[in-house]
């Protein structure tokens, strides 16, 4: 069985069994780190007061075990896994309002699940080259389901996009999207947005570790829970 078969399958059961929420979230952890990771902070603030708000793992290999580790094939991993939960769990909650985010490497998992992806890996996937993947369209089911994106570090970040938002926003990332790609994220620009620090070593292609995490501190945290809240009506 190939391994997005599988992948597939383990969504599907796991959802099977998963009641359903008014809101669900679904999150990519970063490279390096477990769920649920830093994220943590936004969804449990979205989640406050709200009796039925659950959040789900979009699971990929985040963390090197191996030296033969293949950066391009976690995100293609995030990338099946993610697009088979959100639609199992899409069909079976029709009335879910779904919000998807991710950061760093997983920013790119979301995001090329989205606007598709592909191409010679750089940063935590150097050395390596992307399967193109095809768009999802933000009309159609499970699309039509998700009421917003969140993007955290990306490294697929592009500049001067209407949906950047930060001091980093007019710089691309290690890893900007190409045309085609980018027009296919612009298409979901109404609900989504891409947060990008000033000196972020994936969005900004700088030297701060220290910008690359700064979405989740307790001062800036709620800049996008609040984003997210506002669009599901809360």
């Amino acid at each position: 069985m190939k391994l997005t078969s599988i992948l597939s399958l383990l969504a599907a059961t796991s959802l099977a069994a998963a009641q359903c929420n008014k809101i669900q979230i679904f999150t990519a952890v970063g490279f390096g780190e477990t769920y649920p990771g830093v994220q943590r902070s936004i969804t449990t603030a979205v989640c406050k007061g709200v009796s039925s708000c659950g959040v789900a793992n979009i699971q990929y290999p985040s963390v090197k075990t191996s030296n033969d580790y293949n950066g391009c094939k976690a995100v293609e991993q995030g990338i099946a896994y993610g697009r088979t939960a959100i639609t199992d769990y899409a069909a079976k909650c029709p009335e879910a309002k779904i919000v998807v985010m991710g950061w760093s490497m997983g920013a790119s998992v979301v995001g090329d699940m989205l606007a598709g992806g592909g191409g010679p890996g750089k940063g935590a996937m150097a050395g390596c080259t992307q399967s193109t993947t095809p768009p999802m369209d933000p009309t159609t089911a499970p699309g039509n389901h998700i009421v917003t994106v969140a993007l955290y570090g990306s490294p697929r970040h592009t500049a001067n996009q209407k949906f950047n938002v930060g001091t980093g926003s007019g710089t691309d990332g290690v890893m900007a999207r190409e045309p085609d790609n980018l027009a296919a994220l612009q298409a979901w620009g109404d609900r989504l947005q891409d947060y990008c620090a000033r000196g972020d070593v994936a969005c900004n292609a700088g030297n701060d570790n220290g910008a690359h995490s700064s979405y989740f501190s307790n001062s800036y945290a709620s800049v996008p829970a609040n984003w997210i809240r506002s669009k599901l009506g809360l």
